[in-house]
């Protein structure tokens, strides 16, 4: 079940699995099983027409979320992408991102401390292609 309408929680939540604490504003959206959350997506640092998505937990392939995610980024704010940065050492991410259908765009160095980043997004262009793949 999707969960919306609870942004704190879903945010503390995926920074106590990520070790990336969020500072508002943020929105978030969860998934939830038996009545507790299993996983989150938190949206920052939207700036017009870019925003950054962080990702945790179980159900981040779930399709109805999938749908209010782009509906949410591309429909009511209007954004042109949806960026991801990941710890160069989260070999999960870094395989997920392209399954998901982002497109890898490069390094940030020491974006995290002392450990690179990897940078992917989703650009407005995608979504025909992207919306096929998950038959949405």
């Amino acid at each position: 079940m999707i969960l919306l309408g609870h942004d704190e929680a879903v945010a503390n939540w995926v920074a106590n699995l990520t070790g990336k604490p969020f500072q508002p504003p943020y929105t978030a959206f969860g998934t939830i099983h038996e009545g507790r959350i299993t996983g989150g997506f938190v949206f920052t640092g939207f700036n017009g027409s870019s925003i950054e998505l962080s990702l945790a937990g179980h159900g981040v392939t779930n399709r109805g979320l999938w749908r209010a995610i782009l509906h949410y980024v591309f429909d009511q704010l209007k954004a042109d992408r949806i960026q991801i940065h990941t710890a160069r050492s989260n070999l999960t991410v870094r395989a997920l991102a392209p399954r998901l259908g982002f497109e890898f765009e490069g390094k940030s160095r020491r974006f995290y401390g002392k450990e690179d980043a990897f940078v992917y997004s989703l650009v407005r262009d995608d979504l025909p292609l992207f919306r096929q793949r998950w038959r949405l």
